[in-house]
């Protein structure tokens, strides 16, 4: 008979392997000559356009945009002194998910760089 810890640690590791599996995930599709490829979080990879370019950084510019009201409609919830408590637990204790979070972020770099330098794939 298993320990409840080893049961733990077993879905543990599904848990890792499922979200190992889901970060690989990419969903493409092309509508009006336009193919767009997402990851599982839904964030844009790649536009395949003649006006990629424009497309990315109109996307980007989005995001800027957005952030602002985003931290504003927040804000009432950032400020109470119980979710800071719970936001410096989860920063503390969180080191592992943020290394892998710049990771991705700088592979994220790299893909998008080498996107503006070729956006057709014609050299990948």
């Amino acid at each position: 008979m298993s320990s409840p810890n080893s049961q733990f640690d077993e879905l543990g590791l599904k848990v890792q392997r499922a979200q190992y599996e889901v970060d690989k995930i990419r969903g493409t599709a092309t509508v009006g000559g336009i193919t767009v490829e997402v990851d599982a979080k839904n964030r844009l990879v790649a536009v395949d356009h003649p006006d990629a370019e424009s497309i990315l950084a109109a996307y980007e510019a989005a995001l800027r945009d957005k952030q602002p009201k985003v931290d504003e409609a927040m804000r009432d919830v950032l400020s109470d002194p119980h979710a800071q408590a719970v936001s410096t637990f989860l920063e503390t204790n969180d080191s592992g998910e943020e290394a892998r979070r710049r990771r991705i972020a700088k592979t994220d770099e790299r893909y998008f760089e080498k996107f503006r330098q070729d956006p057709l794939g014609r050299n990948r």
